[in-house]
């Protein structure tokens, strides 16, 4: 099963060097799927809620994504767009509608939002210019936190070229920001943090690095024309997916896939465009779990489907 799961766990074992158990990441595990034999170690999978969580997670950061994407096109052909109004861009929901702001911090250190845009909470990416005085509130607390996050990751990775994605909480607020990229061919993964603030974005609760470097992904043909039909990576110590891995094969198809997983470990977990999660026995080449697209877990008779001889594995 899968001739490119045995190309996989070769790129596994270079490893990204990510993810500590410092991470505090829920990790929550399950059983072992079954008795494993005297030559085999057994697999333990990441627990379903967070494979759940991170899918979930991920499908958010996507139409974040797509909204700024949108946003971001709609500044850029602007006939009065003033470059130095703005310094800072954030997406985020509220009520029945996402926005798209860009403003920049005044000398009192006040958020003064210079252009925004707004779509229905169902269409992020279908985005149209909004008059900032109708803004709701709570603006300046967001662009506080997203300000503090792109400068702290600006200086690990010295790239300006930075997406924050917000998610407004209970407790607070999370930002990612995630490494940006215009060229086609090279998608980069990796350089991406996870912060926590406090509700006014004044205190910082956490900084959590999800890779430790930069991984750059090529989907140039090579001398053959042929394309890379997927692209993988280790995790040290994290042995499972990350919703920023899942979002970025979402956001684009054009890397085919995604296999991630711990290189000491016989799981690796396939990332499809499509949102979903397979939990993947290298050895036996038999796939142990999978979340679908919908958040729900396909039957394990349903895995059981022997493959054709030579067959790979479809993510």
């Amino acid at each position: 099963m899968l001739r490119s799961l045995l190309v996989a766990v070769v790129a596994l074992t270079a490893g990204c060097r990510a993810h500590s158990s410092a991470t505090q990441v829920a990790v929550a595990r399950q059983a072992p799927v079954d008795a494993p034999d005297a030559a085999e170690s057994p697999v333990v999978l990441v627990a379903d809620a967070e494979l759940q969580r991170v899918q979930k997670r991920a499908r958010y950061i996507v139409e974040s994504e797509q909204g700024a994407i949108r946003a971001t096109d709609l500044l850029l052909a602007r006939p009065d767009l003033d470059r130095t109004r703005m310094n800072w861009f954030f997406t985020v929901p509220r009520g029945n509608a996402w926005y798209a702001v860009f403003g920049r911090f005044d000398t009192q250190n006040a958020f003064v939002p210079a252009y925004a845009y707004r779509a229905p909470i169902e269409f992020s990416g279908e985005m149209e210019d909004f008059p900032v005085e109708s803004l709701p509130e709570g603006m300046d607390a967001l662009a506080r936190a997203v300000s503090t996050a792109c400068e702290r990751v600006f200086q690990v990775h010295g790239r300006k070229q930075l997406n924050p994605v917000v998610v407004e909480e209970d407790g607070g607020i999370t930002v990612y920001v995630l490494q940006g990229f215009d060229d086609s061919n090279l998608y980069l993964l990796g350089g991406d943090f996870r912060f926590k603030f406090s509700k006014d974005g004044r205190q910082q609760l956490q900084e959590l690095p999800l890779h430790q470097g930069l991984i750059p992904v090529s989907v140039a043909p090579d001398a053959d024309g042929e394309v890379p039909p997927f692209s993988a990576h280790a995790h040290v110590l994290f042995p499972g997916p990350l919703e920023t891995e899942l979002a970025l094969v979402m956001l684009y198809p054009a890397l085919g896939g995604l296999f991630v997983g711990a290189a000491d470990q016989d799981c690796v977990y396939a990332l499809s465009p499509d949102g979903t999660i397979r939990a993947v026995r290298l050895s036996r080449e038999e796939i142990l779990r999978e979340l679908r697209p919908d958040g729900t877990f396909a039957p394990p008779e349903a895995l059981k489907v022997e493959p054709e001889p030579g067959a790979d594995v479809v993510l």
